[in-house]
């Protein structure tokens, strides 16, 4: 067995902590925002992210009767503590846009 380099063991540790810390945040992140539906309006809350862009935002959907009724920002996501970009303001109405692509598209002819 090769003896343990500085570098190896640092970048063992850092690694493991980095795990760590990162299985704790996502913990207290998804722990405490659960499903739940509000008792007076039927509201249905869910946690879930954004897939307007890259980023991937934590974000909370708001569903009344079946429907998205609203999208806001996660205040408990480390990245965008709660708000949203422009894109992500958008969501409900990217949702149910008539145009939005809801299926793979299938290349019919050629190609060009």
């Amino acid at each position: 067995m090769q003896p343990l380099s500085r570098r190896r063991f640092l970048s063992i540790s850092a690694a493991t902590f980095g795990a760590a810390a990162a299985g704790l945040q996502w913990q207290a992140t998804m722990g405490s925002a659960q499903a739940a539906p509000t008792a007076a309006s039927g509201v249905v809350t869910t946690p879930t992210f954004c897939e307007m862009c890259f980023w991937r935002c934590g974000g909370i959907a708001h569903v009344r009767d079946g429907k998205l009724w609203k999208f806001e920002g996660n205040p408990l996501d480390p990245q965008s503590r709660g708000r949203l970009c422009p894109r992500g303001t958008g969501a409900v109405g990217a949702h149910y846009d008539p145009d939005r692509i809801r299926q793979p598209l299938v290349r019919v002819g050629a190609r060009g």
